[in-house]
């Protein structure tokens, strides 16, 4: 029986033919809640967990920030740009910086799909970008500045949470939360919304142990107060507990790609703020937090009921 060159080639090199490896398996199809006060938490206490939420294509992070983080000036402001907007800007641009590092070979542009939904009743602000998710419920910053005074604004989170504020309405006034229970179905609702189908799901927080976060901002607490009320709808999900103003006494903890992807988070943060005529948070005080992200994680116990969260 004739054999051709090649066969003959592949009998006699057999012992060095090898099958090829199998490529990784890609992580589970997994969605990834981020709650946050302000439009700069997120990146400076839950990240890079924020980018490794949205780096493979199987996966969705949701951002939520519940307050405009105006310091007090609501919708207006002494610049060209309202002071909420620049912030909200430094989010959007933060969240396309990720976008773009997890798959440099399309640059995606800097167009987003923006549009108002509902939610819980409330009309919300929403983006949309590659993978990734954010809402802007604009409601009004705990704290009032002036110079180096802070005032506690009448309708912050944590008034509306102990009912010393009956209600709490956004500052370009789209919404009027009636009590605190309200804004927490409004937060389980936005996380019903993102829901995929057979996806798992993550939750992120800011650490209410005061022993493990100490001095955190209450608004910061007032958020993670809320979103504990929607951890108990989700028994089958993980909760991310982050420590967040006190990491800045701890060591660098991030390196390599980690270091980088926070690195450049921040930067693509800070350029929103400067861009739009707010003070670029790019100095000192701020970049403390770069390069260390700290938390611990609670497991589901059981979730034979529902596997996915």
């Amino acid at each position: 029986m004739k054999r051709t060159l090649a066969a003959v080639l592949a009998i006699a090199s057999g012992a060095c033919v090898s099958t090829p490896a199998a490529p990784p398996r890609p992580s589970p199809p997994m969605v990834s809640i981020f709650t946050v006060a302000h439009q700069d938490d997120w990146q400076l206490f839950m990240n890079p967990e924020a980018y490794h939420g949205m780096d493979e294509p199987q996966e969705k992070a949701v951002f939520i920030h519940v307050t405009a983080g105006d310091a007090g000036a609501g919708a207006g402001g002494d610049g060209p740009v309202p002071y909420y907007l620049a912030r909200e800007e430094g989010a959007l641009r933060a969240v396309r910086f990720m976008a773009n590092a997890a798959d440099p070979s399309v640059g995606k542009g800097a167009k987003m799909e923006g549009a108002q939904v509902e939610r819980g009743g409330h009309g919300v602000q929403r983006y949309a970008y590659a993978n990734a998710v954010v809402y802007f419920l604009r409601l009004p910053d705990g704290n009032i500045v002036n110079g180096s005074v802070y005032t506690p604004h009448p309708e912050s989170l944590t008034r509306l949470r102990s009912g010393d504020a009956a209600t709490s309405g956004t500052v370009e006034m789209s919404a009027r939360y009636e009590g605190w229970q309200d804004l927490v179905d409004t937060l389980n609702a936005i996380v019903e919304s993102e829901r995929v189908v057979g996806s798992g799901l993550k939750l992120h927080i800011a650490e209410l142990d005061e022993t493990l976060n100490p001095k955190d901002h209450p608004d910061h607490r007032a958020t993670a107060f809320a979103m504990e009320e929607v951890v108990k709808l989700h028994p089958c999900a993980p909760v991310y507990r982050h420590i967040e103003y006190h990491t800045k006494t701890k060591p660098q903890n991030l390196a390599g790609k980690d270091y980088m992807i926070d690195v450049g988070t921040w930067a693509a943060t800070a350029s929103g703020l400067s861009d739009n005529h707010a003070n670029a948070t790019w100095e000192p005080e701020h970049n403390a937090w770069i390069g260390r992200s700290y938390s611990r994680v609670t497991q589901p116990a059981n979730c034979s009921a529902n596997p996915v969260g």
